[in-house]
């Protein structure tokens, strides 16, 4: 009687974790993987809009540091993501809050000019790359620099 007992003991174990592992396995077969972070889906197109793609400081004494607020919308169907700026040299910073824009939104691209150094008349470019219709965008900023140390010695 102990071995059947046994026997029976067994199987009632056996035939449960039989049954637990084809509950889990069950458990997956119907769920589905979201999407990976940072790819959309989304159609359309990312457009630029902005109000002013040139800006002229005038005229600047060498050393003074200036700044000028680039106002862009997405007047796309598609979220707008600026993927690099370059700022062209060192005498200028680029500073955008935010890198991804939805369609219809506004951003701002915060320039920050810094003169030392330079004489005469200067054109700075501003290159922003992005999932844009126009994937490469320029802005520029001019300025006539007097700088008396330069022109003293040249």
């Amino acid at each position: 009687m102990s071995f059947r007992f046994k026997v029976s003991s067994f199987k009632l174990v056996f035939s449960g974790l039989a049954f637990c592992l084809i509950l889990i396995g069950s458990c997956n077969s119907g769920t589905k993987k979201a999407a990976p972070a940072g790819k959309t889906n989304e159609t359309g197109v990312a457009k630029f809009a902005f109000s002013e793609e040139m800006h002229n400081f005038g005229s600047l004494k060498a050393g003074e540091v200036v700044s000028f607020t680039f106002v862009f919308k997405n007047e796309g169907t598609k979220t707008l993501i600026i993927t690099e700026v370059d700022s062209g040299c060192g005498c200028t910073e680029v500073k955008i809050s935010n890198k991804t824009i939805a369609p219809g939104q506004e951003e701002k691209i915060e320039v920050i000019y810094n003169s030392a150094g330079e004489v005469g008349k200067q054109l700075k470019t501003i290159t922003l790359f992005s999932n844009a219709d126009q994937p490469k965008k320029q802005l520029f900023i001019r300025a006539n620099v007097t700088n008396e140390l330069i022109e003293i010695y040249s």
